[in-house]
């Protein structure tokens, strides 16, 4: 079994996760931006600037995964997510047929992902609506209600409001 990390670990952690889904995110504002301001997504550099955030972004989910270790589907659905960022990334930096090869694959991780979330989801759905409502006690009569607080404060229970 493994130590819980201590309160410094944590915090680096917890830095490292977030500092570079800060940094994800705020590269692709950057990217968008340079997009639109240049009215072209064809400039020299393009590929590698979108592929930093998208290798940041998988980064910051394994760090996640490492700080706070998913278990069952859920670390099989980071890794997942990993692997697609990742390939996606690895796709805007290479040439040809081997980037559109592994642009197929990320497409494929990401379909799995979202099919996962889609499908266990709405089995919640269903779930939820299908249980059947919990059946409410009958109501005691308010003389029966007296007579239970009576007897509880004769056996030496206390009385409170509540009771009458």
């Amino acid at each position: 079994m493994t130590q819980p990390p201590t309160r410094k670990a944590a915090v680096a952690q917890y830095f490292i996760a977030t500092g570079l889904g800060v940094i994800a995110v705020g590269g692709t504002v950057v990217l968008a931006a340079t997009d639109v301001i240049r009215g072209s997504a064809a400039w020299p550099h393009h590929s590698p600037a979108s592929a930093a955030p998208l290798f940041l972004i998988a980064a910051a989910i394994a760090a996640v995964s490492i700080g706070r270790p998913p278990k069952g589907r859920h670390a099989l659905l980071r890794a997942v997510a990993v692997l697609a960022f990742t390939a996606w990334g690895t796709a805007q930096i290479l040439p040809g047929p081997v980037a559109r090869a592994l642009n197929d694959a990320a497409i494929v991780l990401f379909v799995i992902d979202g099919g996962y979330l889609v499908f266990s989801e709405a089995r919640a759905i269903l779930t939820r609506h299908s249980r059947p409502a919990r059946p409410n006690p009958p109501p005691r009569e308010p003389a029966a209600q007296h007579e239970a607080a009576s007897q509880n404060h004769l056996a030496g229970g206390s009385l409170n409001r509540h009771d009458l």
